[in-house]
């Protein structure tokens, strides 16, 4: 198998890197965009709960340490998303 083609999801057949629809099962291919988005997301509410669990009072002081728990959350599982389907594409 050649350096431009992956395994599909469901089917486990060689496609190209850049199908987004499987030509054997017709199988919609994940997107690397919804990783970033998910990474993006989650350092904006990490950010956004630092600015209030730091400068709020009361239920919003609680309300940014929630941002913050998710905001990680989201960030960490997003990176470590997109490093094991990079590792799945290459075989490891």
């Amino acid at each position: 198998m050649s350096r431009d083609r992956v395994h599909c999801v469901d089917c486990r057949e060689p496609i190209p890197s850049d199908a987004r629809i499987c030509p054997h099962c017709e199988a919609v291919q994940p997107s690397p965009l919804l990783d970033v988005g998910v990474v993006v997301a989650g350092v904006f509410a990490f950010v956004f709960g630092v600015i209030l669990a730091l400068m709020t009072l009361g239920v919003t002081r609680m309300l940014g340490l929630g941002l913050i728990v998710v905001g990680f959350g989201l960030a960490v599982g997003g990176y470590t998303r997109h490093i094991d389907r990079q590792a799945g594409r290459r075989g490891r």
